[in-house]
């Protein structure tokens, strides 16, 4: 019935959280190659153009936020 009396003391957790950041190996976040032109037309310089440069473009774009990313992060071990 008393029981706030009891001679046990009263243990506290005190849960603290740390963030662990996983990086990704150098060799995954290589910039990209450019490709070269197969073709004999306008048509065919046109095509490599927009597709090819733009693709290569947007992957080297990625590629550089990914290692300024790992940069940040892989000296706050």
């Amino acid at each position: 019935m008393l029981c706030s009396c009891s001679s046990q003391p009263i243990v506290k957790v005190v849960t603290q959280t740390k963030t662990v950041y996983v990086l990704p190996p150098p060799d995954w976040i290589v910039l990209c190659s450019n490709p070269d032109f197969v073709g004999s037309t306008n048509i065919d310089l046109l095509k490599h153009s927009l597709t090819q440069t733009n693709a290569l473009a947007m992957c080297n774009a990625n590629m550089l936020r990914l290692q300024q990313w790992r940069l940040q992060h892989e000296h706050n071990d």
